[in-house]
C-alpha cells in the first residue's frame, strides 16, 4: 500500500531532488532525506575513499527503499526517466566545476558517486528498460546489473558491447520478455540467452 498524498508529487520533484542528492564529503545530501540513516560503524580500518564508497552504497540502498515505497507501479517507468535525467544533470553540474588545479581524485569520486546513483532504478518489478535511450556514461552501470531486472517485458540495447557476459546473465532470467531490440554487434550467445529465457 502507498500513501496517495505522498505519491502525488513524487514524479514532479524527483528530478529536482537529484540535483541536490549526493554523499557527504563528496556531494551534498538533500536535507529532506536526513531521516535516512547511514551506518558508519567499523570504518576505522578503511581509507577515506573506501569509507565514502561504503557510505554511498548504504545511502543508495536506504534511498531506494524510501523512494519506491511511495511510487505506484504505473509510475515506475516515468520515475526511472526522471531519476536518470536528474543524475545526468548532476554529473554535468559537477563537470562544469572542473578547472586547472582541481583535485582530480575528489572530482573523479564525485562523478563516480553520481553514476553509481543509477543503482536506484534497480527495481525487479520494472517492466520496460530502454538502455539504448540512456546516456553512454551510465549504460555500463545498468548493463552490469541487468540481472536485477527479471520482470522486464521490453528491453532495448544499442550494442552487444564488451559487457555481453552481463547481458547474457541478465537475459536468461527474463522470462516475461516480449520485446527485445539490439541495434548491432549481436552475438550467438545473446540469441541463445534470448531463446533460453522462454523456457
Amino acid at each position: 500500500e502507498f500513501d496517495s498524498k505522498k505519491t502525488e508529487n513524487v514524479e514532479g520533484n524527483i528530478k529536482d531532488d537529484f540535483t541536490n542528492i549526493g554523499l557527504r564529503n563528496g556531494v551534498e545530501i538533500n536535507s529532506d532525506l536526513e531521516e535516512i540513516n547511514v551506518k558508519t560503524e567499523n570504518f576505522s580500518s578503511l581509507s577515506t575513499t573506501e569509507q565514502r564508497q561504503v557510505m554511498l552504497q548504504q545511502y543508495i540502498q536506504e534511498f531506494k527503499r524510501y523512494l519506491w515505497s511511495y511510487v505506484p507501479w504505473y509510475l515506475y517507468g516515468r520515475i526511472v526517466e526522471r531519476i536518470l535525467a536528474g543524475i545526468i544533470d548532476c554529473i554535468e553540474e559537477i563537470k562544469s566545476t572542473w578547472k586547472l588545479g582541481t583535485n582530480m581524485p575528489v572530482f573523479t569520486l564525485k562523478v563516480w558517486a553520481m553514476v553509481k546513483m543509477a543503482d536506484i532504478i534497480q527495481l525487479k518489478q520494472l517492466r520496460v528498460l530502454q538502455i539504448d535511450a540512456m546516456p553512454k556514461m551510465i549504460r555500463s552501470n545498468i548493463l552490469r546489473n541487468l540481472d536485477k531486472f527479471p520482470q522486464l517485458r521490453k528491453l532495448g540495447l544499442t550494442t552487444g558491447s564488451s559487457l555481453f557476459p552481463y547481458i547474457i546473465r541478465g537475459m536468461k532470467n527474463m522470462h516475461n520478455l516480449v520485446s527485445f531490440s539490439l541495434k548491432y554487434n549481436c552475438r550467438q550467445e545473446i540469441l541463445e540467452a534470448l531463446f533460453a529465457s522462454k523456457f
